[in-house]
Formats: structure tokens, sequence, C-alpha cells
């Protein structure tokens, strides 16, 4: 197993993931991760700014505001849904990763919510079927704040994720507080 900091687009392409965990931690600590907010007007026309983050260094990248059920990167308007990550990663030659947010929608709230997020950006059994038929590389089970995230659902979250993705995406896990 490689480094990821040794990788190639073409390394990337046989990984799983259990593969990129690996080569993630033969890297020891030396792997960037830029989270981008694939909705946002790119920076310059022609590009995207999730290759703006490739070319500055980034090894992996983490798109937010990604929605399964309704895929959408600035910048790629004209990729068919269905091959929007697959091109992306072509064009990267890097993992590519979404968020999605286990919401406890039966947990009280110690804070006033936002509004509902949108099922394709919810953790559900669904969304984790779908995000693996999109091919993303990693799923980042996220609790931002006044969404209605809890511990307990992101463990139960994770458990989901690991029974459907298998090792065929990478699962992280994260909890965000203000």
């Amino acid at each position: 197993m490689k480094r990821i900091l040794n990788c190639l687009a073409s390394d990337f392409t046989k990984m799983n993931g259990k593969d990129l965990k690996a080569s993630i931690e033969a890297a020891e600590g030396r792997t960037m991760i830029a989270e981008i907010v694939c909705t946002a007007t790119p920076l310059y026309p022609g590009l995207t700014n999730v290759e703006y983050a490739a070319a500055f260094g980034a090894d992996m990248i983490l798109l937010n505001m990604f929605d399964v059920n309704a895929p959408r990167i600035m910048g790629l308007e004209n990729v068919p849904a269905e091959n929007l990550i697959r091109k992306l990663k072509e064009l990267l030659g890097r993992p590519v990763g979404i968020n999605l947010e286990p919401v406890d929608v039966h947990a009280l709230p110690a804070e006033t919510l936002q509004k509902l997020l949108p099922t394709g950006r919810i953790s559900t059994a669904d969304s984790l079927k779908r995000a693996k038929e999109l091919g993303v590389d990693f799923i980042c089970l996220t609790g931002n704040p006044q969404t209605g995230v809890t511990n307990n659902e992101i463990m139960q979250a994770i458990t989901t994720a690991k029974t459907i993705c298998d090792d065929d995406c990478m699962i992280i896990a994260e909890k965000t507080t203000l």
C-alpha cells in the first residue's frame, strides 16, 4: 500500500475504502482534506472550486452541501447527475467524499434548530446506498450545530454506514460546535 502522498490518480481508481484508510494511515498524519461547499459559484469561470482546492494541494476532497437525491456541483452543470462524482474524481485524480448528517428527529433539541435538511443530505440507509451508487470514496458523518445531530445518532449512523458501504467507501465521523 502506498502512502496517500505518493499515490497517483491511477492508484486511487484501484482503491476501496479499506485501502484508502490504510493509505492515509501510512502517511502518518500528513494528509490534507479540503471541504468545499459544492453549491457555491466558482471563483473563476471554467474551473470548479473543488479543482482549486486540489490545485493547492488537497489530498482528498469533501463536498459540503451535496445532496445525493439532487446531485449538483457548481461548474459541472453539464455533467449528468449519475456521473457527477465519477467525473469529478477523473478531473481531480483524488478521493472525493460527501457529508451526510445523522439527524436525530426524536431528540429534544438543546437549541433552536435550523430548518430540516433535505433528505439527500441526511444520513439514512437510502442516502448511504445512493452515495455508494454515485461512487463516493468516503462519507463523513458530520454534526453541524443546530441541525439536530446527536452523538447517539452518529453512533447508529456509523453502524448503518459500515453495513451498507462495507469496504467500498471509508466512513469518518465528526461533530462541530460553535
